[in-house]
């Protein structure tokens, strides 16, 4: 007889791709490759100990979505930052959460809102302390605000520019205006049911 087969506690596979993807992602936004840095197919291929294909692959998605630049049949590199790209993504990564928040808000389960809260209470303990790490994490709030519309073209459309957004953001806390933030939270404590004074605890 064929063995049994328990869908639900088989995890679903990733392809190679996307987890080189991942990993060269995670390694752009912390810094570990820095902006301006060249990248090499080998260096890569060594590092993570897959072959050129991967690499490429991933490094084409990197570039549509603005974290590399490729010349061809030149060179490869992170892309560097720049103020006025920072300024232009964040302008339209808002407006891509502000859709979020009117279709994703409605479908947020109870268990959801729950943990939205506990994170928002934490990002407002990072802003009052100026931490670096409050911004980006908000915006991971919103994009999982985003998340519960349901819409697949949103969600990867905004996923993508979020990845450049925190790529591009400041590196000193006087570059944020901090007062603005804290306003910002509030107003999702808001939306989400929460007072909206919570935010400052």
């Amino acid at each position: 007889m064929p063995v049994p087969h328990d869908s639900a506690s088989v995890a679903p596979r990733r392809l190679l791709r996307e987890v080189v993807f991942d990993k060269m992602l995670a390694a752009i936004l912390d810094g570990t490759l820095e902006a301006g840095e060249r990248l090499q197919d080998d260096e890569l291929s060594s590092w993570l100990g897959v072959s050129r294909t991967p690499i490429r692959e991933a490094l084409t998605r990197l570039a549509a979505d603005g974290l590399v630049e490729i010349v061809a049949n030149k060179s490869t590199r992170v892309a560097p930052r720049d103020h006025s790209a920072f300024l232009e993504a964040s302008q339209l990564l808002g407006g891509l959460h502000e859709l979020g928040l009117r279709w994703g808000r409605a479908n947020l389960s109870s268990q959801q809102c729950t943990s939205l809260r506990s994170d928002l209470a934490q990002i407002a303990d990072g802003i009052t302390r100026q931490s670096l790490e409050a911004p980006r994490w908000f915006l991971d709030v919103l994009g999982e605000v985003l998340a519960a519309s349901g819409n697949g073209l949103l969600v990867e459309a905004e996923q993508s520019l979020r990845a450049r957004v925190k790529f591009l953001s400041p590196r000193h806390e006087s570059d944020y205006d901090w007062d603005a933030l804290d306003q910002a939270v509030s107003e999702i404590h808001a939306s989400l049911g929460v007072d909206s004074t919570q935010s400052a605890a």
